[in-house]
């Protein structure tokens, strides 16, 4: 089967056609501030990036009839439940008028849905991040009528956790599985008996390349009134963790300092370290305390004095912790939409 895979971000497009699960060709389209400055709202760029993933199709040989089925990354619709999803018009006008978090990533699935729609296949999203499998328990905030949300990085924390489920011969709905991302902003997933249960997002896990992560709500409110609503929120998004303490996001850079003596950077790794450490722990009663593993990936799981800190902190658990560094995401698309095509796993209909 032939499958295209589309995951748009802020500044590029991502596309790629798989063969079953072995990828054959990808472009990385990289869309410059001069032409991103046409559009005044990220809706605008609808048309655009449509024509681009058709230009991609065109360079690499096929036409929208030669595809088995179009998989995008799933964008932020509220009320969706985590694994595939099937491209609809009542997800097109979420994604477009009610999106939880207004991004071009939103934009993918109706570019799958306008490609599928021509061609008489079908589309999907797969593990959006507003993914919403959570007990209600967790949802529960001390202000009537504002709940916490589960954003969270669940398509690559699914795919690692099923990886897992495979490596060990046991069904994935069968196991308990905490999976830590960390990557430019870190969160935490409880995949419990196959579903995502509860999460640690990533304002209130521990800092990390680029964010600031959690922080008590009364200094925020401080820090609000004395520095403004635009600096906090760049804190949170781009500005805080690593960018700020060090004045680099690259991991690698943090370690070369370390390597040279630099003991500021070494506390502040030990205590990435050691925060990460208590959001993974703070998950345990959600899990009824009843553990098969823990999986630090993303592309930090690459920081070995990171990893090697977090599994020692943790030791204490007797649960084994397994390393599986990378994104994965075009991957992760590729594999749910093998497993969908082939009847192993059942596309979802979007209700909202």
């Amino acid at each position: 089967m032939k499958i295209l895979v589309i995951n748009p971000g802020s500044t590029s497009t991502k596309a790629a056609i798989y063969e079953d699960d072995k990828e054959l060709v990808r472009e990385n389209i990289f869309h410059s501030k001069e032409e991103l400055s046409e559009f005044k709202v990220w809706t605008e760029q609808l048309d655009y990036r449509y024509g681009l993933i058709l230009q991609f199709l065109k360079r690499a040989g096929y036409k929208p009839e030669d595809l088995t089925c179009v998989m995008s990354r799933g964008g932020s619709p509220p009320g969706i439940h985590a694994g595939a999803t099937i491209v609809d018009e009542r997800l097109v006008d979420a994604l477009l008028h009610r999106p939880l978090e207004p991004h071009p990533a939103s934009l993918g699935p109706v570019i799958a849905y306008r490609l599928a729609k021509m061609a008489g296949i079908h589309g999907y999203v797969y593990d959006p991040i507003t993914s919403d499998e959570m007990n209600p328990l967790a949802k529960i905030y001390g202000i009537k009528g504002i709940t916490h949300n589960s954003m969270c990085h669940f398509l690559n924390t699914h795919a690692m956790g099923l990886k897992l489920a495979k490596q060990l011969g046991k069904p994935f709905d069968s196991l308990n599985i905490l999976v830590a991302h960390i990557g430019g902003g870190n969160s935490i997933c409880l995949w419990k008996k196959g579903h995502p249960t509860d999460v640690v997002p990533g304002d209130a896990c521990t800092f990390s390349a680029e964010r600031a992560g959690f922080m008590r709500s009364e200094r925020m409110v401080q820090l609000v009134d004395e520095y403004g609503v635009e600096t906090c929120t760049k804190w949170l998004h781009g500005k805080g963790g690593f960018v700020s303490l060090l004045g680099t996001n690259d991991l690698r850079e943090v370690e070369k300092k370390i390597e040279n003596g630099d003991q500021e950077a070494l506390l502040y790794q030990r205590a990435m370290a050691y925060q990460l450490s208590k959001c993974l722990c703070s998950l345990l009663p959600a899990a009824d305390g009843e553990l098969d593993g823990v999986i630090i990936t993303g592309g930090g799981a690459y920081w070995k004095r990171l990893t090697d800190d977090v599994t020692e902190k943790i030791g204490f658990l007797k649960v084994p912790v397994y390393i599986m560094p990378g994104e994965n995401e075009m991957q992760a698309l590729a594999e749910g939409a093998v497993r969908v095509e082939n009847g192993d796993e059942i596309a979802q209909k979007y209700v909202g």
